[in-house]
């Protein structure tokens, strides 16, 4: 995004994209994972995302990605916190200062008011 007009249009079709991901949660057979206990393919390519979301919405666009998105769905906030907070997915997680070097090199060139961010 190259302004805040655009970001709160990218921040409306996230929370929609989020939504369908959450509807999808519903049609399983109980466990954390799309697949109820089994840790899948979905949520191998999730992770990395998933815990991008967490560091970069906080540092570029001031949004607290538990409280300002997540709180509003039932399903995807648990199944964000298993993918998180699987063995594999701690121990392969990229440094923090590493994602947000990443996002200035390639694709982030606005700072949204009020976040703690740098470019």
């Amino acid at each position: 995004a190259t302004s805040e007009k655009e970001v709160k249009k990218r921040k409306t079709s996230f929370i929609q994209s989020l939504d369908i991901i959450n509807n999808l949660l519903k049609e399983r057979d109980g466990g954390t994972f799309m697949l109820g206990s089994t840790f899948s393919y979905a949520e191998c390519i999730s992770a990395p995302w998933v815990q991008r979301f967490y560091v970069t919405l906080p540092y570029f666009r001031a949004i607290d990605f538990e409280e300002d998105i997540l709180k509003s769905f039932d399903l995807l906030p648990l199944w964000m916190g298993a993918v998180c907070n699987r063995p594999s997915c701690v121990a392969s997680k990229c440094p923090e200062e590493e994602m947000i070097a990443a996002c200035k090199r390639y694709y982030v060139s606005f700072i949204s008011p009020g976040a703690k961010g740098s470019l």
